[in-house]
């Protein structure tokens, strides 16, 4: 294994060989320093804590030549879980971007990454803020934020939209083209962000999930014909957009849905499980029926590409990556620096992914 890093303010380089029980470094293609172990074991981890260092210092590692399951980058973002880490996709690019709570909640950065792992600011929120989660609208050029429960939308140029202005503690956020929906206090509300125009309205009612956690989730089909909801521990509802009809799937398993998303094809539904459950569901839209022949558990994350039949799930310690026609495993990976967590979004070739150690990535797939 041999990586180079380099610093982002000085351009300076550090070059890391691990061979076997052997670890060779040297800075700026000076003279190597050389460090032998009683075992490749020892090794490998002093070569990984030594490469973590370096990221917390500032070095980004870049690989343009990354094979499947390798990352093209990777940089330290800053210390201080949260609990999230928002990530969102540029359509039809392979940049993204990232939310960083800086210090006590001083404020929160919104950086712009592209696939070199080249960095800017390109929002600043002072004060108490914490984003759930965020999506990009590139036909309205806005970041729709699930601010602290309240959503708004930020505007190339520095603008901010608020599209609900009370206190509440339920959320739940999706973006389909340019039809955001979101919760508003009482209803799920479509909204057509290019016209501000009301699509579609809602009354729901958050059940509480063993007394203590409100069911609130939802999620647009990529051509925003269909919503998907789920309110209850018991249920899921999709509603036809265009017909008004609505249709609902039972679960096998009571338990709180956190998260859920639709196949690019509109085909299939996603449903990440919780409380009662700890795996990644899959619904067939056709049938209204959940496929019982797949299924995967632990799931602490996953993400759907918007375009391609691929779905990305972080279980186990190790991302694998799925195609939705075939239903075939097509790469596993054990993604680097993560605690326990981490959120994964594809971009259009790759797959970005946060970690809860504050090291973001992008990785070839």
């Amino acid at each position: 294994m041999r990586r180079v890093f380099q610093d982002s303010n000085s351009h300076k380089t550090w070059e890391i060989v691990c061979d076997g029980d052997r670890v060779v470094t040297s800075n700026n293609g000076g003279k190597p320093r050389e460090k032998l172990f009683d075992d490749p074991g020892q090794a490998a981890k002093y070569a990984k804590k030594e490469m973590w260092s370096k990221l917390k210092k500032g070095f980004i590692y870049r690989n343009t030549e990354a094979t499947p399951g390798t990352p093209l980058f990777q940089l330290y973002i800053g210390a201080g879980y949260t609990g999230f880490m928002p990530l969102a996709a540029v359509p039809d690019t392979n940049q993204f971007y990232a939310g960083y709570v800086v210090g006590e909640f001083e404020k929160e950065e919104i950086y712009h990454l592209d696939e070199h792992g080249r960095k800017q600011l390109s929002w600043e929120l002072a004060g108490n803020h914490l984003i759930y989660d965020m999506y990009y609208c590139l036909e309205a050029g806005e970041l729709l934020i699930n601010d602290s429960h309240q959503i708004s939308g930020l505007v190339i140029g520095g603008s901010i939209r608020s599209y609900t202005t009370f206190t509440y503690h339920n959320s739940t956020l999706s973006l389909s083209g340019n039809r955001g929906l979101w919760y508003d206090g009482a209803q799920l509300v479509m909204t057509d962000l290019l016209k501000q125009e009301c699509l579609y309205q809602t009354e729901v009612t958050p059940e509480l999930v063993n007394g203590h956690s409100p069911q609130l989730c939802a999620a647009l089909s990529r051509n925003g014909r269909f919503m998907a909801y789920c309110t209850h521990p018991d249920d899921i509802i999709i509603c036809d957009i265009k017909t008004g009809s609505a249709h609902s799937i039972t679960k096998s398993i009571s338990a709180m849905t956190a998260a859920m998303d639709f196949s690019a094809d509109g085909r299939y539904l996603f449903t990440q499980e919780q409380y009662g459950s700890w795996e990644l569901a899959c619904y067939d839209m056709n049938t209204l029926i959940r496929r019982s022949e797949w299924k995967t558990e632990h799931v602490r994350s996953f993400a759907v590409h918007s375009t391609k039949p691929l779905l990305a799930v972080y279980t186990y310690g190790k991302v694998e990556l799925y195609h939705t026609e075939s239903w075939q495993r097509i790469l596993e990976f054990k993604p680097e620096y993560i605690v326990k967590n981490c959120k994964l979004v594809f971009t259009r070739d790759y797959l970005a992914l946060y970690s809860d150690y504050g090291c973001i990535s992008l990785y070839a797939i």
